[in-house]
């Protein structure tokens, strides 16, 4: 099994470079301001390269501006060679469609897991709903939109052969037929997106005055939300830029599972959420999971 480390922050590169991992994602899957510049994301294109590692661009759902600029950037990618595309915006996968020079991977947003929802491990535990009501349940929570063919055909149909997928154990036993069937898996550890918002609250909770101008202080804070209603539900969300999570902590013997079940990666993010900064806490990380 291979171990990723995904940035949305170029400032970390070094230290991502710098650690074991096999590979380096580079960019958002959540805010089109933070799409890179042109010759930022040639820089770290070839800074991955050099460093003998695969270059992955990950991509977060855009808007028709965030489309023309990524288009220009698929061209670029493309001429340069050898580079992997995740996808978080139908958009973004059909234009991908016209460089086949590029690898399409299926972002994790395009992927629906009703276990995702912060409700759902109170709902399957209820102890009014009777035995037929709890076996739906967790059959319900039990499986990803790709468990569904005609879905899983559609993105065949559109080149997909790798996939982005949630640190959630309630869907490892769904893993299994995504795996025989061909797919390439990666899951993503530690902190699950529970629900996301096309404008960023962080900005507005912080009064950043434009998000083309943002100064990004996604980059550098997280924060715990709170409220009456996740208390008396003893639930713990927290916000990072645009995107609402739950923790999930990874366990050596749940990646030891994942990698029986034929999943390909496992992906650590560096950022405000899991505070990773540093090659050696990037190793220390990962040696801790066994891989």
């Amino acid at each position: 099994m291979k171990t990723i480390i995904q940035i949305d922050n170029l400032r970390l590169l070094d230290e991502a470079l710098s650690s074991r991992c096999d590979g380096v994602r580079v960019g958002s899957e959540f805010c089109e301001h933070l799409l890179p510049s042109d010759a930022a994301l040639e820089r770290a294109y070839a800074a991955v390269r050099d460093a003998g590692k695969p270059f992955t661009y990950v991509t977060p759902r855009l808007s028709v501006e965030g489309m023309q600029r990524l288009g220009a950037q698929l061209a670029l990618l493309e001429t340069w060679g050898g580079a992997t595309v995740v996808a978080n915006d139908y958009g973004a996968l059909n234009a991908l469609k016209r460089h086949p020079g590029l690898t399409p991977h299926l972002g994790r947003h395009l992927v629906r897991l009703p276990d995702r929802s912060p409700w759902a491990e109170g709902l399957v535990h209820d102890k009014e709903l009777t035995p037929k009501q709890q076996r739906w349940l967790t059959n319900l929570y039990g499986v990803t939109s790709l468990n569904y063919a005609p879905t899983l055909a559609f993105y065949r149909d559109s080149g997909v052969r790798r996939v982005d997928l949630d640190w959630a154990p309630r869907i490892f036993q769904a893993l299994d037929a995504l795996a025989e069937g061909g797919l390439s898996l990666a899951v993503l550890l530690q902190f699950v997106p529970s629900t996301m918002t096309r404008k960023c609250h962080t900005a507005r909770f912080l009064g950043e005055e434009s998000h083309a101008r943002c100064s990004r202080p996604c980059q550098q804070r997280a924060f715990i939300l709170k409220s009456e209603i996740l208390k008396a539900a003893g639930l713990r969300l927290y916000l990072l830029g645009n995107a609402a999570y739950r923790q999930e902590p990874a366990t050596a013997e749940g990646v030891a599972e994942l990698a029986a079940r034929g999943v390909s990666e496992v992906v650590a993010a560096m950022d405000a959420l899991t505070r990773l900064k540093s090659a050696a806490q990037v190793d220390a990380f990962f040696g801790a999971l066994g891989v």
